[in-house]
Order: C-alpha cells, then structure tokens, then sequence
C-alpha cells in the first residue's frame, strides 16, 4: 500500500460475527478504520441501501457488502499480510472453509432467533394436554421427542467437533499462517463464547483446542 491509507469505515454491530469477522481482518491488516453501529432498523437500510445488510465498508466513500468480499478487498488494499494461501489447493480449502462457516453456523443462529420469535415455550406451556405439548415438541424437533433446544445444541456440537478434527495439530485452519478462514471461524466462535445461543459458550469451552485456537487469532489482531 503506497502512499495514504484510504478512509474506512465498518458499519455494523461490534458483537455480531461477520462483523467481529471483518474487523479483525483491518487490524491484522494494520488499517485504520472507524467502526460505527447501527443505533437502530433505519441504520441498515441506510448504510447498506442494496440489501439492508450489515456489516458493510466504506473505502473513501465507496461501499462493500458481504463479508466475504469485505476482506477480498482488504486483500486488495494491503496485501501483506495475505488472507489466502499462495498455494492454489490451500487456497481453494481456505475459501471453502470460510463459507462453510459463514452458512453452516449462520443456519444455527438463525434457527435459534426463529424459535425464539416463535415463542416456542410459551405455546407448549398453553397447551391443554400433556400428550398435545409432546406432541409439539416432537414436531418441531423434526420428527422426534428431542426439543428443538436440544436438538439445535447438538448440532452446534457436532460442528464444533468438525473444526477440531479439520483445525488437527496445526496453527490455523490448513496453514501455519491465519487466512480468510480462521477469520471467519473466529468470528462464528466469538459469538458462541458469548453465548448467542444459549448454552453454546458451554458446548465452545469443552473443546480447549478451539479455545487456543482464538487466543492465537486474537494474538495477531488486537486481543
């Protein structure tokens, strides 16, 4: 990058994953950057007129939507250090790796925010019957008497069990160096630290290698 950096500025909510995905991206990148979050529903439609989605980047006044192609550009702007391998094939994992995280966990976020809408526990606690809640709760879980809770922690579980055996012995996510993947996996594990669905920080502080692994990533981008 020659000369002076260009203005940026991530507009989203600091504790959602894309965002937390992205703004680790500019610090290991050393960009300076603002960070601004919606203060309500007119912000999204307002900072991201195409889809109403955030986060998005300003680059001297031109805006970048997805996360994904947020931290292609921040490739662009600041090559060193790079978020994918030089090895074609490392490459081809890292990207596959990034979106498999950005869907996969998303789908888990976004049942758990329906199910709260839906008011699940509310409507088993008014129904009549004790056979007509069970029945409920075996429809909603797909077919089984598991709660849907229940059968959505599992899942998250299973999914965290496969990023333990693709993260095996290494630093990072098919490379000693972090990529566009570990940024994206970490910002799917901050969110469960948090418990953004409940009882996920439980499931995360089982697994100790995924732990260190977000120490290491936090080492390199600003704790």
């Amino acid at each position: 990058m020659d000369g002076v950096p260009p203005r940026i500025i991530l507009y989203g909510p600091a504790r959602a994953p894309f965002t937390e995905k992205c703004r680790r991206g500019l610090v290991l990148k050393r960009l300076p950057f603002e960070l601004r979050e919606p203060g309500g529903p007119e912000d999204y439609q307002r900072w991201s007129p195409k889809t109403g989605l955030l986060p998005v980047m300003s680059v001297d006044g031109t805006l970048v939507s997805d996360s994904t192609d947020i931290l292609l550009e921040l490739d662009r702007i600041q090559p060193d250090p790079p978020l994918l391998s030089a090895d074609p094939t490392l490459s081809l994992q890292q990207r596959s790796l990034e979106d498999w995280a950005d869907e996969s966990f998303l789908w888990y976020f976004s049942r758990w925010q329906r199910l709260s809408r839906e008011g699940q526990g509310e409507i088993e606690r008014q129904a009549s019957s004790p056979l007509v809640r069970r029945l409920l709760a075996w429809l909603r879980a797909g077919g089984t008497w598991e709660r849907p809770q229940t059968a959505l922690l599992r899942g998250i579980a299973d999914r965290l069990g496969d990023l333990v055996n693709l993260l095996g012995s290494r630093r990072f996510f098919y490379s000693e160096e972090i990529s566009m993947a570990d940024l994206a996996v970490y910002g799917m594990l901050f969110t469960m630290r948090n418990d953004g669905i409940p009882g996920s920080a439980r499931l995360l502080s089982s697994q100790p290698l995924l732990l260190e692994f977000m120490r290491r990533v936090e080492e390199r981008t600003g704790g």
